[in-house]
């Protein structure tokens, strides 16, 4: 339209629009062009009112694009001329922005000085209070680059409850960010926080990208200052982002200081080094920039007087001979800062190289420290992978190479359940693995597709609900009512619940309680639509000090090798919840259980147009026998099996099986039934309250358990006078050779290193049954040859004998001294006493009383010492009668042949 009337006033008013609308996008390097035309065209007319728009709008683009003299030079030209239009209303605005150009010159003087002239006319206008808003936060700017924060706070305040009063969002959102950094620099981090994101969000409202690049980078230097590094990093990076978009200058730097220190507090240096590389890079071109500026500023004042003398002919050659002279001045200026930046350009040189110097030791050092942490992370690698392969081989090699030498006599499809059920667990451990693989190479990609969210968690956390009626758990799902349809990966999603619910299961005791929620969409500071996952339990709960490393891969807990898992599962859960735009965050207090957080992001601008597929027919549900193995409750049959042992094996051989996974304890329990009797524990607490309680003739243990592990109920039993004397047998993933010594060192009598051979244990088990018999008969001869001398041997049990030897033989004339006074001197019960002496010598406690009074008698008769009457009462026989048959049942004689 404006082309077609020709009209110059027009042309230059379409220019304008033309530059504002880029303007308004952040644009400014497009927006230049179009506000030079419309000085061009405005120039052609004799209307000043439009000379001095165009010229203002000139100034301000330059001074949006961070060329400051250019915009000066506008600005100045642009006063002058409203001054003689009188029109107050531009002119305050022209003064508002020369103050906002010295402003961020550092000139602060002549910055507010404007600045109170603009907001003195504003405030002098009608409706004056809304067009001063803008300017209390220029103003606040301008004295907190005098120092003066209290005002620059006082200022700031002002305007952004006017602007809230007013319904203004976008300065609202501007002053709030103002507010955030002077919060920042008075070290109010958290008053800096909440308005820096209330700033972040009423500009994210608005689309002012242009204008969000500055509370981002408040915000991220806060969290910095606060501790939160995660935080700092992700605030910054969508800052930057814009900024790399928009292709702004300012505010650079600062976004490169924050990447600077915020690596440089986590520890990668290597990345630190490069920022702060930029900075000063970035310090260097600015500071020739200002050289270019400055001569740059000479030309454009220049020219802006030859276009004045367009406006005012008559003072043309005043005006020429002006120019002349501030050239020359211009140009000493620019020489003198040449050489002063020359002088600052060498000495940043050599910060720059000492800084490297000093980041580049710290580099080495770290990279030394990062080699250790690698080393000792894939030798925590193998070992952990080492156990979790050699559990489930066991409960498959063993029974198969039975089955194959016929000798199996369990139940066959017991076994044929369990060894599927472990090749799944090997499988699923396998597939863990090729996750984690891809994810590093980047080939793991999402797939999205639209459903609905809370059908599917539905489906899959209800997928437990047998799972939850075995154990006795109560398992709550809660979705909300409305369909909460949105784009998500089935696959990802799937895995991340499955983990966390088996995981609940897991650690969840009979009587507990397993949450699933879903709660209602929300928005992140991005309007991205993000859904919140929790699952919470009542089971046993973390130790604090493992919470930091919950989701550190290969890193598990210290508890039962069944509970423990593979140390993969969490980091896999991690790295497939950032994958799909979220985070998890775990709280967790040992005895009243575990909460788990997840967010995920959903909505379809998250996803790049590949990672969209088209929607599944159904919930695309795939969990597997696997997904809940570690759960595993044991079969019906399973739960009578202590029972079944103990009516079967009356006159057997007393065994106690510490085991907590219930595969390996049904299969080791089913391999030694035919010989043994057995009494089954699932961890070291109960195996050492039974014990304690039945003194069994043997003890086979797994290493790792919950409770008590092997190695402390091993030296708990061989500490323990009552069953110090009981063999035990090691059974561990466990194969180097470290955790053998330490096993053995512990009193261990023999270790066996999963997956074993059943032939193996079983022949071990004899041997050490048979070596107790052995050394049963060695105690029982030191026993039945009397002799005041104590045991050389220095073992418990050594110990032990010499201890009923001296009880007894101090009261061998005491003929009420029986199994009850014996048993209050050693400290034992009856029947604690009876089961010790009967494993170690075969004889019973009254055996023992007896045997040594008779052999006392002997000696004495022997010796002539008395009369045979006398002699028995001496050794505690009160009826000669009864001492004569004792005698010759003993010794084959009676006493008077003996005498």
């Amino acid at each position: 339209m404006a082309k077609k009337t020709g009209s110059r006033k027009n042309l230059s008013r379409a220019e304008y629009l033309r530059g504002m609308a880029y303007s308004e996008q952040g644009k400014f390097q497009d927006a230049l062009p179009h506000h030079r035309q419309e000085l061009a065209y405005a120039l052609q007319t004799d209307d000043l009112e439009l000379h001095g728009k165009a010229l203002n709008s000139l100034g301000n683009v330059f001074h949006n694009m961070g060329r400051n003299d250019s915009a000066i030079v506008y600005l100045l030209q642009s006063a002058k001329v409203k001054e003689q239009v009188g029109n107050q209303k531009d002119l305050a605005a022209c003064y508002a922005n020369i103050g906002n150009v010295f402003s961020d010159e550092k000139a602060s003087d002549k910055a507010i000085g404007y600045l109170e002239k603009a907001l003195k006319i504003r405030l002098s206008l009608p409706q004056g209070e809304k067009s001063a808003i803008i300017t209390y936060n220029n103003l606040s700017v301008a004295y907190n680059g005098a120092g003066n924060n209290d005002k620059a706070i006082e200022y700031a305040q002002r305007g952004y409850e006017l602007a809230e009063k007013s319904g203004n969002k976008f300065l609202a959102g501007v002053l709030a960010g103002s507010l955030s950094h002077l919060w920042l620099e008075k070290k109010e981090l958290d008053k800096s926080i909440k308005l820096g994101e209330k700033s972040v969000n009423l500009l994210a409202e608005l689309n002012r990208r242009a204008n969000i690049v500055y509370p981002y980078a408040t915000l991220s230097e806060t969290w910095w200052r606060k501790g939160n590094f995660t935080k700092a990093l992700e605030t910054n990076r969508l800052g930057y982002a814009i900024m790399e978009e928009l292709k702004l200058i300012e505010p650079l730097e600062v976004y490169y200081e924050n990447f600077a220190n915020v690596y440089e507090s986590m520890g990668e240096h290597k990345q630190a080094l490069f920022w702060f590389k930029k900075m000063m890079v970035l310090d260097d071109s600015l500071f020739n920039k200002e050289k270019i500026a400055a001569i740059a500023g000479v030309e454009a004042k220049f020219e802006s007087e030859k276009k004045e003398a367009q406006l005012a002919k008559q003072q043309l050659e005043i005006e020429r001979e002006a120019s002349q002279k501030k050239t020359i001045l211009m140009g000493a200026v620019a020489a003198f800062l040449a050489l002063a930046g020359g002088f600052y350009y060498f000495r940043s040189k050599q910060k720059i190289r000492q800084k490297e110097a000093e980041l580049a030791a710290q580099l080495e050092h770290a990279e030394a420290d990062k080699l250790r942490e690698l080393d000792a992370l894939k030798s925590t690698f193998f070992a952990n992978i080492s156990h979790e392969f050699r559990t489930p081989l066991t409960l498959i090699i063993s029974p198969v190479e039975q089955m194959m030498n016929s000798t199996f006599q369990g139940d066959f499809q017991k076994y044929y359940r369990i060894i599927h059920r472990n090749g799944k667990r090997l499988l699923d451990l396998v597939n863990q693995l090729m996750d984690l693989s891809k994810l590093e190479s980047g080939k793991l990609k999402l797939e999205a597709s639209e459903g609905d969210l809370g059908g599917f968690v539905s489906a899959v956390a209800g997928s437990f609900e047998s799972l939850a009626v075995r154990q006795q758990v109560d398992l709550q799902i809660d979705i909300p009512k409305e369909p909460a349809v949105c784009f998500f990966d089935r696959d990802k999603v799937e895995k991340v619940l499955v983990n966390l619910v088996s995981n609940a299961f897991k650690f969840t005791g009979e009587g507990g309680k397993v949450q699933v929620e879903l709660l209602p969409h929300s928005a992140n500071s991005t309007s991205s639509a993000v859904s919140t996952l929790v699952v919470q339990d009542t089971g046993m709960g973390i130790p604090a000090e493992q919470l930091p490393h919950l989701f550190e891969r290969f890193t598990k807990s210290s508890l039962s090798e069944v509970q423990a898992g593979s140390g993969i599962g969490l980091a896999l859960v991690k790295e497939l919840v950032e994958l799909h735009g979220g985070s998890i965050g775990v709280e967790s207090e040992e005895g009243k259980g575990t909460v788990f957080t997840v967010t995920l992001a959903v909505g379809t601008e998250f996803y790049k147009k590949e990672e969209i597929i088209e929607e599944t027919s159904d919930f695309g549900l795939r969990i597997s026998e696997n997904s809940k193995q570690d759960v595993t409750i044991p079969e019906p049959s399973a739960l009578n099996s202590e029972f079944k042992n103990l009516k079967s094996g009356f006159g057997k051989p007393l065994l106690l099986l510490a085991e907590d996974n219930p595969d390996v304890r049904s299969y080791i329990a089913d391999t030694l039934a035919a010989d043994y009797k057995i009494i089954e524990a699932e961890n070291g607490r109960l195996a050492l309250e039974k014990a304690l309680e039945t003194t069994p003739d043997l003890v086979i243990t797994d290493v790792m358990m919950p409770e008590m592990d092997g190695t402390e109920f091993c030296k708990q039993l061989k500490a323990n006078e009552k069953t110090s004397h009981i063999p035990i047998v090691m059974l561990t993933a466990r194969a180097g050779q470290s955790d053998k010594l330490e096993g053995l060192q512990t009193g261990a009598d023999d270790y066996l290193v999963k997956p074993f051979d059943a032939r193996e244990l079983r022949v071990r088990v004899a041997n050490l049954i048979e070596q107790r018999k052995k050394l049963q008969e060695y105690y029982r001869r030191s026993l039945t040859a009397f002799s005041p001398a104590p045991v050389e041997a220095e073992s418990m049990d050594a110990v032990f004998l010499q201890k009923v030897r001296e009880a007894v033989e101090a009261n061998l004339d005491d003929e009420n001294f029986s199994v009850v006074e014996l048993g209050n001197k050693i400290g034992m019960s009856r029947s604690q006493l009876h089961r010790k002496l009967s494993a170690l010598t075969g004889f019973s406690p009254n055996e023992v009383i007896r045997n040594m009074r008779l052999e006392r008698a002997r000696q004495l008769l022997e010796k002539k010492a008395g009369t045979v009457s006398e002699i028995a009462f001496l050794c505690g026989f009160s009826s000669p009668a009864y001492f004569n048959k004792c005698f010759k049942d003993y010794f084959g004689n009676t006493p008077g042949e003996i005498a």
